[in-house]
């Protein structure tokens, strides 16, 4: 009886002192019948096993009297906690009953769930980068590494890299590398309340149509439900996503007007000698890529360029943007339709000044240069390899498919080739997040990609980020 952790009195924990111990000290152990019910008793665990020590009056000698009136007693106490468990258990049958099983948890449940797994479930992230002028004079072109730069609401890292090619000036193309990420991650917090907010309210609505059902007697309809049971996390997750980045994108067009060429953004403008350098049309391209989970949102305004290199060697690469040129068909209708003309001065520009239909800034140019971005979202896989950001000083004269091959085999430098097939091989989920410091196999990519960009003469800014989507050794 000592292993049971209950002290007898009377004795030391030896089996000669528990047999002499008086029969009025007893041990009983009881099991609960049946799983155990938080209304009946807010017991803590299932199957739970409680010990009950009893002790009855003092004497020297028990008596058989004392025996039958304790045996009486606890098999009253046994009827009792049954009643009650039955009871209980009927209360909770019938709330499930009227509840419904199909019911979406609420929102502060579901989330307290989602955390340990979203931990859990993690994907690698390494990066490097490189930002020249090439061979111009001035540097106008800026890029931003903010990873884990803010979590999202079930507490998940996200991770942001961006490339801005500055246009008449770098002044945008540094406001943008210096606010963007800030202001995106106050959107995303907004947006991550409004998320919560409208599951709530779903939840309800959904309870609110049951109860209605279920007090008409009506047969549920042939669909399964009505539109309140449509809610689905994931679709939800990306239009706040959607929205968090336009209207970021939206207040860093509205700070690009007060922004001077020093670096100050005021209001009213800054009267700083650099202020009158500023040439009436200046702006910049936004390409960024939100990594969070195992999803890759991409958002793109202007001509620089996102392309995701998955699968092996000779696989055609994945674009997750495309580049807004005034001849795009698409763009070049857009043009036209708000009064505007697209003019051929070294290629198709907008009013014969600037080779790019959206832009950050470039406020004489409206309406027909519009900050609005295009936004993609790009379920990861376990055959991605790396995911490549840059301006058009690099994609003007390499093409897609050499900038994966050449990101490929700089990665895979030094690495053992695979003992398992793909299919064979563990998910990437299960992979440890890489650090949150620049990968030297990333940077020599970057490095290679923009030696081989000059080589073909490019005559722009080159900013390249490589950022690796495998776990490597």
């Amino acid at each position: 009886m000592a292993s049971a952790g209950v002290n007898m009195p009377g004795g030391d924990g030896s089996p000669a002192a528990a047999n002499s111990a008086p029969p009025e000290w007893r041990v009983r152990r009881r099991g609960r019948r049946g799983p155990p019910r938080a209304a009946a008793a807010g017991s803590s665990g299932g199957g739970e096993r409680r010990v009950r020590v009893r002790r009855a009056a003092a004497s020297s000698s028990p008596s058989v009297g004392s025996l039958d009136q304790e045996q009486q007693q606890e098999e009253e106490e046994q009827a009792e906690e049954e009643a009650a468990g039955e009871v209980a258990g009927a209360a909770e049958e019938e709330e499930d009953e009227d509840d419904g099983g199909g019911e979406l948890p609420p929102a502060g449940l579901q989330l307290a769930a989602a955390q340990p797994e979203a931990a859990a479930q993690v994907w690698p992230v390494a990066f490097g980068s490189l930002s020249i002028a090439g061979r111009m004079r001035t540097m106008e072109d800026t890029v931003s590494l903010r990873p884990a730069f803010c979590t999202w609401i079930d507490g998940s890292p996200m991770h942001f890299f961006a490339v801005f090619d500055g246009h008449g000036g770098s002044h945008v193309s540094m406001l943008c590398r210096d606010r963007m990420h800030a202001l995106l991650a106050e959107e995303l917090a907004e947006e991550g309340a409004s998320f919560l907010d409208r599951r709530r309210q779903q939840h309800h609505e959904h309870q609110k149509h049951h109860h209605q059902q279920a007090a008409s007697s009506s047969p549920p309809p042939a669909t399964g439900g009505s539109a309140a049971c449509s809610w689905s996390d994931e679709a939800e997750e990306e239009v706040a996503w959607r929205a968090a980045l336009c209207r970021s994108f939206r207040r860093v067009d509205a700070l690009a007007a007060l922004a001077c060429a020093c670096g100050r953004v005021a209001r009213p403008r800054c009267t700083c000698p650099l202020s009158g350098e500023s040439p009436g049309i200046v702006g910049s391209t936004a390409v960024v890529a939100l990594l969070v989970r195992g999803r890759l949102v991409v958002a793109n305004c202007g001509d620089s360029r996102a392309v995701l290199c998955r699968g092996p060697a000779g696989a055609a690469p994945v674009p997750l943007s495309c580049d807004h040129k005034p001849d795009r068909p698409d763009e070049l209708a857009r043009i036209q339709a708000v009064g505007g003309r697209v003019l051929f001065n070294n290629g198709p520009r907008v009013r014969g000044i600037l080779a790019m239909s959206r832009a950050l800034g470039d406020r004489l140019l409206r309406p027909e240069v519009i900050p609005e971005p295009e936004i993609t979202i790009t379920d990861r896989t376990a055959e991605d390899e790396c995911l490549i950001l840059a301006s058009d000083g690099m994609w003007d004269v390499i093409p897609n498919e050499i900038a994966c091959n050449v990101a490929r085999h700089c990665l895979q430098d030094g690495n053992p080739p695979p003992v398992q097939s793909a299919a064979a091989a563990p998910p990437p989920a299960a992979i440890p997040v890489a650090a949150g410091e620049a990968e030297p196999r990333c940077y020599r990519a970057a490095s290679l990609l923009a030696r081989l960009a000059i080589g073909r003469e490019t005559p722009d800014n080159i900013s390249i980020v490589v950022i690796d989507l495998k776990q490597r050794e």
